[in-house]
Formats: structure tokens, sequence, C-alpha cells
């Protein structure tokens, strides 16, 4: 199976490392023409949990036409608001049954992508494994977790299995899961109450379930979150916070996307996040006054971040 991976920054690289074990032939591709040098020179590094390293060598490139056609998967490992326009960009290098995997944080992906392919070519997916990327070409493996993979469309199905034994064969615990949209948001909600308080206090994960203002403040987002899902009549199972906070002390060394994200001044994927809760409590009538603050806060980091890169 010829996989292309669409954005290469900490858990695109990391999917990249281990899916070159099992993918007869393998891309990268990102526009940070900077990761793509350090990548080509001197591979990809992975620090792994046990203190060791490995390096993987995958083919990796900022333009799209020196990836060899046809492509029979392309897993979407792009911010939130570039997903169109990434998936758009790659379409000529595809064929009619070319499989398009999300592995995103937070939700509206899958919608982005079927526009463009149809629901049959789809697979939505989530993830639990965790990654820091320290430098280009470097990257902390912060935290094992299992993959969840499904489909909109019944006549996905076999596909989507054929995705889950191909991340089995790389060493990714994968399942096929019948109620992806159930799973995605068990993502979303851990998301929720992890990322942008780790984003706006620049504390590791574990702090979350450590550290007292911290919890609370993931309590109160993740309550919000909860009261929506409800009135959306999404099944998230029992337990949630426990869940959430087991998940801060599995990946207690990592830094969260969304930190990483505004460390290195790049937009955040908020609006997917916590700003997608606010919205739907809006359209519901569930107040999420808490998730409300939590983006306007990132919003306003954005917006300086921006501001002092134009000056």
């Amino acid at each position: 199976m010829n996989v292309l991976i669409v954005g290469a920054g900490a858990m695109g690289g990391l999917l990249g490392a281990r899916l070159s074990r099992a993918a007869t032939g393998l891309h990268l591709l990102d526009s940070d023409r900077r990761l793509v040098t350090a990548v080509r020179r001197a591979g990809l590094v992975v620090e792994e949990l046990d203190g060791g390293r490995t390096r993987a060598e995958p083919a990796i490139t900022d333009r799209i036409e020196e990836v060899p056609a046809p492509i029979d998967l392309v897993v979407v490992m792009v911010k939130a608001a570039a997903t169109h326009g990434a998936v758009a960009s790659v379409l000529g290098r595809c064929h009619e049954q070319t499989l398009f995997l999300t592995l995103q944080n937070g939700i509206g992906h899958g919608p982005a992508i079927a526009a463009l392919v149809g629901d049959a070519r789809l697979l939505l997916g989530t993830t639990a494994q965790g990654a820091t990327l320290l430098e280009p070409g470097r990257i902390r493996h912060g935290g094992n977790g299992t993959t969840h993979i499904g489909c909109l469309a019944s006549a996905a199905v076999a596909d989507a299995r054929r995705v889950v034994d191909l991340f089995n064969r790389a060493g990714l615990q994968a399942f096929f899961s019948e109620r992806i949209e159930d799973r995605i948001w068990q993502k979303l909600l851990i998301n929720i109450g992890i990322n942008a308080v780790t984003a706006l206090t620049a504390i590791p994960n574990g702090r979350v379930a450590s550290q007292a203002n911290a919890r609370a403040l993931a309590e109160r987002a993740v309550a919000e979150a909860l009261a929506v899902a409800e009135r959306l009549g999404i099944q998230v199972g029992e337990r949630v916070l426990e869940r959430v906070l087991a998940v801060a002390e599995a990946t207690g060394t990592n830094r969260s996307s969304m930190l990483q994200d505004l460390e290195r001044k790049r937009a955040t994927e908020i609006d997917a996040i916590n700003g997608a809760i606010v919205r739907y409590g809006e359209d519901l009538g569930v107040p999420t006054p808490v998730n409300w603050t939590l983006t306007q806060l990132i919003k306003v980091i954005e917006h300086r971040q921006a501001s002092e890169g134009d000056s």
C-alpha cells in the first residue's frame, strides 16, 4: 500500500516513522522546508519512551509533484484550517479508490474531506499516541495509546479494516470501530481537558492531573462539553473525567499540540476543539462559559503573535 502522510509535525512524523516499517511505499508531505531538509539529511529520529532512540528514513518532500502516483492511502495530519486545501492539493496523485484517513484533533474534518472525495473513500480515526516535536526531524514519543479507525459508509468497512491491519503491522495498536464518531468525541473530550489549559499555562500534560487549579479548569471545560455531547446523543461512556486525567498522567511529559503551536507561533486548532463546543452550545442552548473563555484567550495570543510576525 502506497501511503502519503500530509503534515509531518509531531504526530504526523511519529506515524511516518512507525508506518515506514509496514507500508510498501511511504512519503511525507510538509510545507516546512526546514523539516524536509532535516529529515532528508539525518532521517527522522524518535526519542522513545524507554530512553532509547530509533531512526527512520521515510521519503519526504514539500512538493506533491515529487510523490509517486498513484497513492492508495492519504493520512491527513495537518491543522484543521488547512484540511480542505491539503486534500485538494493531493487529488491529482490519487486514483478513484484512494482512501483518506483523518487522525486530526478536534471535530469537523470529516465533512471537509468528504466534500472533496465522498463518504465511501473517507476513513475517520482517533489516536491516543503522544508526541512532541523537539526540532525539525527529531520527535519525542510522549505516550503510548490505541488508535481507532472507522468509517461512515458501509462500503468502506473492508478498507477501514485493511488500514487497521497496516497500523498493527507497523506496531501501532489499532482497532476497527463501528461507532467511530463516539470515539472521536471521546478523544475530543480529552483534548478539551488538556490542550487549551496546557497551552495557556505552558505546562506539560501531567500537571493537568496533579495541579489543583489546572485540574479545576479541565473539569469545568469537560463538564460543559459533556452536556453538549449528551444533547447531541453522543455516547461517550462513563467516568469521562477520570479518563481525561488518566491520559494526562500517561502522557505526563508530553507538551500538548496546542502548546507546541503557540511556542512556534503557529495558529492552533482551538476552533475545532473548545471553539466547536462553544458553537454547538450556542445552537443547542447549552452554556459553555469556560470553553468560551479558553477559546478567547487562545485567540488573543494567536492575534498577538500574528501581529508581532507582521511587524
